[in-house]
């Protein structure tokens, strides 16, 4: 079945009414589902209310690209990826790109660690544009973000593995939300709407999870951390990554 938009990308109407009709696979229909269930949860509100309000008016954009371990289903993302950038402006406030992998059998959690950050590196050696002059090259620059397409990026992983962590949990395989940093401009950490949106979602986070927020989280352009380090968080909050394990091209 044809995609109803080019590049693999769905909408959130698209999506359901295909689900509808029985013409979407089993396994992107159970995806979507999840995803769809845990952001509109009344009874568990989810932690981040700007991801709720993109799911309830249908902002998201959704891939379903296949096996993270797949070179091809690394292409179909980074075509997705760029087809996205190029329009998402024209989606809403606070649309974000959710990439959800097809679902593997039981791993262990070093395993979704590597998917993702290979992911990642496919995605660098395969950037149509050059790194943005604005944006440092070096991860361990408190101003460093991911980037592609000519984008700053902020990207958060959700993995069947993290069980206290009840926020980064997904259980059918590893998922990706790519938000392109533009969407949340005005909200920083030094303006008087970010701090209340931090406060809001720490607050809320606070009652979701099992285990207090991680040490690694914050601000972006805090000196005392590193954005890379938030993408994919470890378990619990004894453990950390030393070292940014993107190679320098992917930088």
């Amino acid at each position: 079945m044809n995609t109803p938009e080019p590049n693999g990308l769905w909408t959130r109407g698209d999506l359901e009414a295909a689900i509808e009709r029985g013409e979407l696979a089993d396994w992107k229909a159970t995806r979507y589902r999840t995803f769809h269930g845990t952001m509109t949860d009344d009874e568990a509100p989810y932690p981040c209310y700007f991801a709720v309000e993109a799911e309830e008016e249908g902002l998201f954009r959704y891939v379903f690209p296949g096996d993270p371990d797949d070179p091809d289903a690394r292409s179909r993302l980074a075509r997705a990826l760029e087809a996205y950038l190029d329009g998402y402006e024209s989606i809403g406030e606070f649309s974000s790109l959710v990439v959800l992998f097809e679902p593997t059998d039981d791993q262990p959690p070093e395993t979704y660690k590597r998917q993702f950050w290979d992911v990642l590196e496919y995605l660098g050696e395969h950037d149509p544009e050059p790194w943005p002059e604005t944006v440092p090259t070096d991860p361990d620059h408190p101003k460093w973000r991911y980037c592609f397409a000519g984008e700053a990026l902020f990207l958060v992983a959700r993995a069947p593995f993290y069980e206290a962590r009840r926020s980064r949990h997904t259980s059918h395989g590893l998922e990706i939300t790519i938000q392109p940093a533009g969407v949340f401009e005005g909200l920083s950490g030094m303006s008087d709407e970010g701090q209340r949106a931090r406060s809001t979602i720490r607050n809320r986070l606070s009652e979701y999870d099992d285990v207090p927020r991680h040490p690694d989280s914050g601000d972006y352009s805090d000196p005392r951390r590193r954005e890379w380090k938030q993408y994919m968080l470890p378990e619990t909050n004894e453990e950390s990554v030393a070292r940014c394990p993107l190679s320098e091209r992917s930088r």
